[in-house]
């Protein structure tokens, strides 16, 4: 999934539930920083020192990044038995990923009992994933072939590149038992899926603010809508959210500027980039010569010690150390 859903569908579906705006920006924020947190900065905040958290990169050849990012914040394993029975070979692996599946369930649980507004969206990112990447593993091996003749590797839906992350999505898993469209090109409905994955979040919300949820088809019906709105033009989908649909623009750079981590004004490229399933092939070559980053040294000046982004990364923490405890006891990590 990409921002279109992990912020601007988690805000729709947070505002519909009843929560504040307040809170319904803190928790989209938070499920799609995910993906935006992919270097990490030492902060020297006058005394106060602390390294922000990595939960998104593309290292996928790196075992700690299985561990430590993909499988808690992306590819949460699901049911085995599940996996196989939807795929032609039926040879899925321990860690491939299924809907709703009862690890990814566990984390929201207990993202909401913590009430903590990030961390809720943390958790809301991995719950959302294991929709989009079903049927994918975080891992490199052999069940996330799509095409044995492709020159990518096996990693995560690295084959299937953006396919299975944009909202309005048809295309074709040939891994896949079960119909295809009368030309046989599509068996994958994205929209079906997302559909599916909003209407357990909305419930889930709903049931946190001890309310009914007998009005969801009505804002699901909404989102289904706006998913379709502007075929092929994400931006401008994204453009409606906020005209149509009264979600305010994701604004990654003014949290940043709060903690002091960027100049609001200045342009920094290192902070632009998202979700990219091209920057998989992108960090191949720059693993092959020997070429990497880090986000530096940053001097916050006493802005970042409780900011918005330092509660997100402690958030992102107390996840990832939830998910290492429930995957180490299912033999996974």
């Amino acid at each position: 999934m990409n921002a279109e859903f992990h912020y601007y569908s988690v805000y729709f579906l947070c505002l519909r539930a009843g929560l504040s705006e307040e809170r319904c920006a803190n928790i989209a924020f938070s499920s799609q920083y995910v993906d935006n947190a992919i270097l990490a900065y030492d902060i020297d905040d006058g005394g106060f020192d602390y390294k922000t958290e990595v939960t998104q990169n593309y290292i996928f050849w790196d075992e700690a990044t299985l561990g430590n990012i993909y499988l808690p914040f992306h590819f949460v394993p699901g049911e085995l038995d599940r996996a196989r029975s939807e795929r032609v070979d039926g040879a899925a692996s321990r860690w491939t990923v299924t809907p709703d599946s009862p690890l990814a369930k566990e984390m929201l649980i207990a993202a909401l009992r913590s009430g903590d507004d990030f961390r809720i969206g943390i958790a809301l990112h991995a719950y959302a994933d294991t929709w989009a990447h079903q049927n994918f593993s975080g891992r490199t091996e052999a069940c996330n072939v799509l095409d044995p003749a492709s020159p990518l590797p096996p990693a995560g839906h690295l084959q299937a590149l953006r396919a299975p992350d944009d909202a309005s999505g048809k295309w074709l898993d040939p891994r896949l038992s079960g119909p295809r469209d009368a030309g046989g090109l599509t068996n994958v409905d994205n929209g079906a899926r997302f559909r599916e994955a909003a209407r357990m979040i909305y419930r889930y919300l709903r049931t946190y603010l001890r309310t009914s949820f007998e009005d969801e088809g009505l804002h699901l019906d909404e989102l289904s809508t706006a998913w379709v709105r502007y075929p092929g033009d994400l931006k401008a989908r994204i453009a409606s959210f906020s005209v149509d649909l009264d979600v305010p623009p994701y604004e990654k750079r003014s949290y940043l500027a709060q903690a002091g981590i960027i100049d609001e004004e200045a342009e920094d490229s290192r902070f632009s980039s998202g979700y990219d399933t091209i920057a998989w092939a992108k960090a191949a070559i720059a693993h092959r010569t020997g070429l990497g980053s880090n986000g530096g040294r940053i001097a916050t000046h006493g802005r970042f010690r409780g900011s918005a982004i330092h509660r997100w990364n402690e958030a992102a923490r107390a996840h990832r150390e939830l998910a290492a405890a429930l995957l180490s006891k299912e033999g996974l990590l």
